[in-house]
Order: C-alpha cells, then sequence, then structure tokens
C-alpha cells in the first residue's frame, strides 16, 4: 500500500493514549457460524502490518477458524473506554501459515505459545488433561497456530462526546475519504 490510510493515524493516536491498559489491545471480533448465526468473541490484537491489515492469532480447531473458512465476512469493534471511542472495522479475513505466522510464533513467550498445546477449544473440559504451562523457545510452530489477517474495507469511528456524539466512515472504495456520518 503506497500511503498510509488517514484513519491509521486515528487509531493509533487512540491506542498510544489507553496503551499502558491490557485491555486496550482486546477486539470483538464477528464472524457468520456454521449454522448462518451471527458469533462474536474477544481476540488480542496483534499488529499491523505493511499493507495496514489487522492482525490476529488463532487455534485452527477453533470454530473461528472453521467459521473464517466457510465466509472470510468479519467485522471488528475496538473500543477505548478512556478516550470515549469506538472503532468498527469491517473487511475479509485471509489465513496465513507462512513466514509471517513464523513470525509472530516466534515472538511468543513459552507461557503464550503453551495455548496452542491445549486440548481442542470448545471440546467438554476433562479434569486431568494435558495442558502445558510453557512450550520451550525452540519448540517448532504447531500446525494449529494461525495468523489471521483482516483486509479492511471499511472504518467507522465514534466519538462519545458531549452534547452530540460524531460519528465517521472511511471507504477502501473511495480512497478512504472521510465522511462524516450520523451517529
Amino acid at each position: 500500500m503506497d500511503k498510509i490510510p488517514p484513519w491509521v493515524q486515528q487509531v493509533i493516536t487512540t491506542q498510544k493514549k489507553e496503551s499502558h491498559k491490557n485491555f486496550c489491545r482486546w477486539l470483538q471480533l464477528s464472524t457468520i457460524g456454521r449454522d448462518n448465526s451471527p458469533r462474536v468473541r474477544t481476540v488480542v490484537f496483534r499488529g499491523w502490518n505493511k499493507e495496514y491489515e489487522i492482525e490476529i492469532l488463532t487455534d485452527k480447531r477453533s470454530e473461528k477458524f472453521k467459521e473464517i473458512e466457510m465466509n472470510n465476512k468479519v467485522e471488528i469493534c475496538w473500543l477505548f473506554p478512556k478516550s470515549k471511542c469506538q472503532f468498527r472495522f469491517r473487511g475479509v479475513s485471509k489465513i496465513d501459515e507462512g513466514n509471517d505466522a513464523l513470525a509472530h510464533w516466534e515472538n511468543l513467550s513459552p507461557n503464550a505459545k503453551s495455548l496452542w498445546a491445549w486440548p481442542r477449544p470448545g471440546d467438554i473440559y476433562e479434569i486431568d488433561s494435558f495442558s502445558p504451562s510453557e512450550i520451550t523457545d525452540e519448540t517448532a510452530k504447531l500446525n494449529n497456530f494461525i495468523l489471521i489477517k483482516i483486509v479492511v474495507n471499511q472504518v467507522e469511528q465514534l466519538l462519545l462526546q458531549e452534547p452530540v456524539h460524531i460519528r465517521k466512515r472511511w471507504l477502501r472504495d473511495s480512497d478512504w475519504t472521510e465522511e462524516r456520518i450520523n451517529p
């Protein structure tokens, strides 16, 4: 991508205001379930790539992965409570198991890597199931470790201000031209 979309700086500025809080990395990801119902879950923002795609990690064994394989259209809602600012990102997801995924794997702590060695997400919990608390740095990337890249096509920002909220929208198809819309 040649130029930085204007909404990216808005997100980064808002992020910096709340960067000392862990929850500032939590996003709400919405997918369409295999039964065609909406599904929303919290995921962790892992960064932007050079194309300003949102990167998150998931387990290949999860329902989220299966839903994205079936229908790659997603929406993300990202709330920054201190700033009273919300961003909504609409786009399509791409599954990456290559070099970018490997780079994310290598940057994880041994404790974080262990999540991908736990039993299958969503299965019935068994008290004596094996759940390691750490995986050594030398361990190869596990096959169920997946990087998801969200190609953003639309962004909305809602600023919760008094007396009137401010709402803006940017569309990829409009070369990211900012539009003010009704809150």
